[in-house]
């Protein structure tokens, strides 16, 4: 009895080392959806720079959740009443450094953001390193997660 429950555990941790080399490593040959979702990016800054909550919204999945620079985490219906409170105003949101890996239907996007806002009259500049990921809903990706965190220039 002891060598059969040897065995099974011996198989259990076995089994992920034989796991497929491609399970490991972003799907090739996909440039197209690379691009798309680095130009869906581009977009989504655009529409808050705008103020457009209702475009953007419908980029986010139902279950999105964001989590910014103090920890605090928002589910879609809390960033959104954030953002149409226009405390502190998004003057400008400029994406840079955008990598993009594909897996199947999901994305992971990473990249440099310089967020400029108006607050209390005053102008600040955040500079954030992020990672945001998507995925492919009935041809369409939406994004259902965002995590920022704050870094120097």
């Amino acid at each position: 009895m002891l060598r059969v429950v040897l065995i099974v555990l011996l198989a259990g941790f076995c089994l992920p080392l034989s796991a497929p080399a491609s399970a490991l490593h972003s799907d090739p040959d996909t440039a197209a959806s690379q691009e798309e979702i680095k130009k869906l990016e581009l977009d989504l800054a655009r529409m808050l720079a705008k103020s457009d909550w209702d475009q953007y919204s419908s980029h986010l999945a139902e279950d999105f959740v964001r989590i910014d620079e103090q920890g605090v985490v928002l589910d879609k219906a809390a960033l959104l009443t954030n953002l149409r409170s226009g405390k502190p105003a998004l003057l400008s949101v400029m994406p840079e450094e955008l990598v993009v890996r594909i897996y199947g239907d999901t994305a992971v996007l990473t990249g440099h953001l310089t967020v400029l806002r108006r607050q209390n009259g005053k102008v600040t500049t955040s500079f954030l390193r992020y990672t945001e990921v998507f995925v492919r809903r009935a041809g369409q990706w939406s994004s259902v997660t965002l995590q920022t965190t704050q870094v120097g220039e």
